[in-house]
């Protein structure tokens, strides 16, 4: 990296302030030379893991973070609309240690799939009400990762019981009350709203019992 191209540095640095990655249309936008990214490509300082996504392969200046929210801001940067949910959103939260096999994410229903070479990927498809609700941003060096609300997420893998079985949302859900200063009014809504409130009502009631003796 002793003789980069001319205005490398300045490419470079901007890396650093978007938290080391560069999409093309960032690169458009600040007025970044298509050639600068493949001088850069070639001289193995950046990297592409996604199509029209760059990285920095020495991230040693920048803030630590999981594997796992890096691979899910990834595949965001370049599907803006699909949105890391289920068991994914679950494990982002901190409300299981369990990794699904395939990165999960919601996309609008009749919506165009998000294809890629890796990593593994599983689809689901979100109506309107379920796709526009709960949705949080999370820091991931800086770049906003748009996902899905602790209290959205558990009330999605409760809709998906009959296909993930209810573990998962119960070790969630068990985790989520036991958190201090836990909103359960949020959850109630957001059941509510999202039609699962019958079920959700019944294991509130149980594993607040519990908690109070």
């Amino acid at each position: 990296m002793n003789m980069v191209a001319e205005g490398a540095e300045t490419v470079l640095e901007l890396f650093v302030q978007r938290g080391g990655y560069l999409t093309s249309r960032d690169a458009v936008q600040a007025g970044v030379p298509g050639m600068t990214l493949t001088r850069l490509l070639r001289r193995g300082v950046i990297e592409r893991p996604q199509r029209g996504v760059y990285r920095l392969v020495d991230t040693g200046k920048l803030e630590a973070v999981a594997a796992e929210a890096e691979d899910l801001l990834e595949v965001q940067l370049r599907f803006p609309y699909a949105r890391p949910c289920l068991v994914s959103a679950l494990h982002l939260h901190g409300l299981t240690t369990t990794r699904p096999a395939a990165l999960q994410f919601a996309v609008p229903a009749r919506h165009r799939r998000p294809v890629v070479d890796f990593p593994a990927l599983e689809i689901f498809y979100f109506g309107p009400r379920a796709y526009r609700a709960g949705l949080t941003t999370l820091d991931v060096r800086g770049r906003p990762l748009t996902t899905y609300s602790p209290e959205k997420t558990l009330t999605d893998l409760l809709r998906y019981a009959p296909r993930f079985g209810r573990d998962l949302y119960l070790e969630g859900l068990k985790k989520y009350l036991g958190q201090p200063g836990v909103q359960v009014q949020a959850l109630i809504q957001m059941g509510k709203d999202q039609g699962v409130w019958k079920e959700l009502s019944r294991d509130l009631e149980v594993l607040l019992h519990d908690q109070d003796h």
